[in-house]
């Protein structure tokens, strides 16, 4: 299923013209080698653009390249570009006291002029493909005075640097016209492909996929050859068929996908994302905001998605009532092979809704100075140790991405990262990562009970009475009075009392309730007054025989959520606060 919806990708967006056509790709090619007609060296020139302040070199629509490997690799030349050993016979860092290095250039020379002469059997009256061969039948004066061209050193200082020709009355290189067809060796396995379920020649390796490892490009489906996989005498990719057609449209796909500038995907530690729909859609525009950090460059992009996805049943401007499908596809790379971690299908329709549910859940009261929405790696970096995403376990991310797209239930982890953090981390936490963990929590409770038990509202509820709640609320409010009585104090109650509170508040409730009546002692009447009767509401509801000894984790979730909502009400009251206590 991955590889056909891969497939129907690519030839979607090569009707648009998005895609390069069968057998080519978009090649970077940093320096052309400028000739005539009849084969003359002319200049080199740079292709290098000035890119959002970065040097990148202009991209061309050329032959797909092949891939090489093994002892005879140099054997293998790519149609009209290559890199310097190929196109121009230069030794590894132009070191041609290496005798090695010299006779694999020459030998890479050869391969390069025979794939030439290939390209050129099938393109009889191509000027610029003759011109080359005539460039190589004076190879040796030409490439005197390739070495003598001003950007010749430019050229040379990396090795593997790709290059092609231009003819001087042409504006593109040489090949993006070209007729291009399969080479013998990979029409003689024919078999019934996997993927288009047609009779056609079979990749025997498949294509390498340029994902973000910081290795060698790894590849989705391979087979190590002479391995045990192998059955009835079958070798590499004629285990499993895919036609070299299949083969470069799933791959090409991928990679454009992949591609730095797309929008299809984003990366978390060493796994990436990548997400498409079989029809254009916001959604497939928006979808990375919702996990991860928007750009510097428009920091409110994320609130604007999601502001977008929640409004859209009113406002219509999101198209989401579609049953067009929508595919997710998470990957983890390794030097030779890349894993899929997660593979989901579903329609534009169901995950839209799912969508909405995962930040209705997440919705919770917050400070004015915290962002509307946020994006599932701020939450992940909340309930983290030193706010460092290493500390947690790889596939939470995964199982996160799971719960918003397919409306599940939160791990217990996050519950049990959320309590540890809150009663591990020093006070204060900044607002942010205050609200993070209530929301969590939050949605972790609605999600895990649904409708078992009373949901958790956005803000205060003064209508909950279970009793972890309450407790929560007592204790925000027993610190706030500590804080009114002695305003330079380093540490409150919170950091000595909140874990055993939390968790037995029968052996410490009392004790707090003594210690605030001395800090209400040293109110005003006005303030003594106002906390004296918000106190007494909230005890009113709290059974002491009734407590149990210990509180449950998801009662002291609540009890967290229950402290939360009532810091914040007296964030959000504050002025109507002070004119109570005036009078």
């Amino acid at each position: 299923m991955i590889l056909q919806a891969l497939c129907e990708y690519y030839d979607r967006m090569a009707v648009l013209g998005k895609m390069p056509g069968y057998g080519r790709e978009w090649k970077a090619i940093p320096y052309l080698v400028v000739i005539n007609d009849k084969g003359d060296f002319v200049k080199l020139e740079s292709t290098e653009e000035d890119v959002d302040g970065k040097k990148r070199a202009k991209q061309y629509c050329l032959p797909h390249g092949k891939g090489r490997s093994g002892i005879n690799s140099w054997a293998v030349a790519q149609s009209l570009w290559d890199h310097l050993g190929y196109v121009l016979a230069l030794p590894k860092k132009m070191n041609y006291e290496d005798a090695k290095a010299v006779e694999t250039a020459q030998k890479q020379k050869e391969a390069f002029v025979a794939e030439t002469m290939r390209i050129a059997r099938l393109n009889d009256d191509n000027k610029g493909i003759k011109a080359i061969l005539a460039f190589y039948d004076k190879f040796d004066a030409n490439l005197k005075c390739i070495k003598s061209d001003a950007l010749f050193g430019q050229m040379t200082k990396n090795d593997g640097t790709n290059v092609a020709f231009r003819l001087i009355e042409d504006d593109a290189p040489v090949g993006v016209d070209a007729s291009i067809t399969l080479g013998e060796e990979e029409q003689k396995n024919k078999a019934l492909c996997l993927v288009t379920g047609e009779k056609l020649p079979i990749a025997v390796t498949n294509s390498k996929v340029n994902i973000k490892n910081g290795g060698p490009s790894p590849k989705l489906v391979s087979f190590q050859k002479g391995s045990g996989f192998d059955s009835y005498h079958k070798q590499q990719g004629l285990n499993a068929p895919i036609s070299v057609q299949a083969d470069y449209a799933y791959t090409t796909a991928l990679n454009t996908l992949l591609a730095p500038q797309s929008k299809n995907h984003f990366f978390f530690n060493n796994d990436t994302i990548v997400f498409w729909a079989d029809k254009d859609n916001q959604l497939e525009d928006d979808f990375s905001f919702f996990f991860t950090i928007p750009p510097k460059d428009d920091p409110d992009r994320n609130v604007e998605a999601v502001s977008n996805l929640m409004k859209a049943p009113w406002t219509g401007s999101l198209n989401d009532q579609t049953r067009n499908h929508f595919y997710i596809l998470m990957l983890s790379p390794s030097n030779t092979r890349i894993a899929v971690k997660l593979w989901e299908e579903t329609t534009i329709q169901e995950m839209a809704a799912n969508l909405r549910k995962y930040f209705s859940d997440l919705d919770i009261v917050h400070s004015s100075r915290c962002r509307d929405y946020v994006p599932l790696i701020p939450l992940l970096r909340s309930i983290a140790q030193q706010g460092d995403l290493k500390n947690l376990s790889p596939a939470l991310f995964q199982e996160m991405v799971r719960v918003a797209i397919e409306g599940l239930p939160l791990p217990r982890i996050v519950q049990q990262q959320c309590l540890l953090r809150i009663k591990a981390d020093p006070h204060p936490v900044s607002q942010e990562t205050d609200r993070c963990r209530a929301a969590l929590l939050k949605a972790y409770l609605n999600r895990q009970h649904d409708h078992q038990h009373k949901q958790i509202a956005m803000a205060l509820d003064v209508e909950n009475n279970n009793q972890a709640y309450l407790c929560g609320r007592l204790f925000a409010i027993l610190e706030r009075i500590q804080e009114e009585a002695q305003p330079n104090l380093n540490a409150t109650i919170k950091d000595r009392y909140y874990g055993s509170f939390s968790r037995t508040p029968n052996l410490v409730m009392a004790r707090l309730v003594d210690l605030s009546n001395h800090h209400l002692a040293k109110l005003p009447k006005g303030k003594q007054v106002f906390y004296e009767k918000l106190k007494g509401q909230v005890m009113d509801g709290i059974k002491a025989e009734g407590l149990p000894a210990h509180f449950t984790l998801d009662d002291q979730s609540r009890f967290a959520i229950g402290y939360y909502h009532q810091r914040q009400e007296f964030f959000k009251k504050k002025g109507v606060q002070e004119q109570t206590e005036s009078k």
